[in-house]
């Protein structure tokens, strides 16, 4: 959509696509940076990096693991020239990333996502121990799969992503583009 907008924009009023491994770069590095800073207020801790945080965080704690889930769902992020919502996109699917590395992404029943998840291209990529994960309704595994990440992306998407742009039709893309990005772990409800 990033592309498509660039092309019919024509680059009028300064849009350009940016590709998606510098925004999953500069999201990588601010919000594992904020979260590890927010840590450390929080908890009086002084973690260096957010992979010393991850290596040392107890996720046997549930009550821990509770907190520092809101804390990470209380981060704002703000693209103040949003255009396709790149940016945003990227910022959300490193969120669940950051969240599946503390350990803290959780299912509906409160048991452990014990899932693979990393960004590759700029894409959430989930996999199970064998390196492949693909969506079959009839096997309770991925349905949970598909259920835990369409509902942490919704609450990421209404509480943490914001983003404006002095063209109207960039916004509506943008919506369209964080549509899609939750719509990717729809599932079928069985009656």
């Amino acid at each position: 959509l990033g592309l498509i907008f660039e092309k019919i924009n024509g680059y009028k009023d300064g849009s350009f696509f940016i590709l998606g491994y510098v925004t999953s770069y500069l999201c990588r590095n601010a919000l594992r940076s904020c979260v590890t800073d927010k840590y450390n207020d929080k908890f009086g801790t002084s973690y260096k990096d957010f992979n010393e945080l991850a290596e040392d965080f107890d996720y046997t704690v549930k009550s821990r693991c509770k907190e520092v889930n809101d804390m990470i769902n209380s981060i704002r992020v703000c693209d103040p020239a949003v255009g396709s919502g790149h940016f945003l996109v990227s910022a959300l699917n490193e969120l669940i990333a950051i969240k599946r590395d503390l350990n803290i992404l959780r299912n509906r029943d409160g048991r452990r996502f014990v899932y693979n998840v990393t960004i590759e291209d700029d894409e959430l990529i989930v996999t199970d121990a064998d390196g492949e994960l693909q969506y079959n309704p009839n096997d309770v595994e991925s349905q949970m799969v598909q259920e835990t990440l369409i509902e942490e992306k919704r609450i990421i998407i209404e509480n943490c992503l914001f983003g404006v742009d002095i063209n109207h039709s960039s916004v509506e893309i943008c919506h369209l583009r964080l549509w899609i990005e939750l719509l990717k772990n729809a599932y079928y409800i069985k009656k």
